[in-house]
């Protein structure tokens, strides 16, 4: 039924709900899964330093500070994908790709999503609602009205 499943993970523990939902049905399928982690951009880094009132310090100082963190966040998340792939092939799933990709997550994962040819795109949300949701925005929301051409199955976090 799914030729490539897309899981996203940004390394939460409400992210990881969806591991299980898409190794079983990689299973089912016979399908490849690529894990896609969305970090910050370099100008996303540098929009959230530079400050509302007070001038901004100096351009290049400000850039290698955003460049150095964006790099951390690269490292953490080539971490975070090797745990989940070695997760998903210790359920069977050895088929499995990783990719790291900068930028305004829903928009990305949508973008590699294309790019891969998947036609299933797994991702947990975190379920907020009213102002939590009106605040944070809804990546998941945001996958569901723009993706084209793929599934999404949406996994949530068990209520209390």
């Amino acid at each position: 039924m799914y030729r490539k499943i897309l899981l996203t993970n940004d390394g939460s523990d409400v992210a990881d709900l969806a591991i299980n939902h898409a190794a079983t049905v990689a299973k089912g399928a016979n399908a490849p899964v690529v894990v896609v982690q969305v970090i910050d951009s370099v100008g996303q880094m540098m929009s959230r330093m530079t400050p509302m009132i007070e001038p901004m310090p100096a351009g290049e100082l400000t850039v290698e500070i955003a460049e150095e963190a964006v790099d951390g966040q690269r490292g953490a998340a080539q971490v975070n994908l090797d745990r989940v792939k070695a997760l998903l092939a210790a359920q069977g799933i050895a088929n499995v790709s990783t990719t790291i990709v900068e930028g305004s997550a829903g928009d990305a994962v949508l973008e590699v999503a294309k790019a891969e040819g998947a036609d299933l795109i797994v991702m947990a949300t975190h379920g907020r609602t009213g102002l939590g949701r009106a605040l944070m925005g809804s990546v998941a929301d945001h996958v569901v009205r723009n993706s084209k051409n793929e599934a999404v199955l949406l996994v949530r976090p068990a209520s209390n």
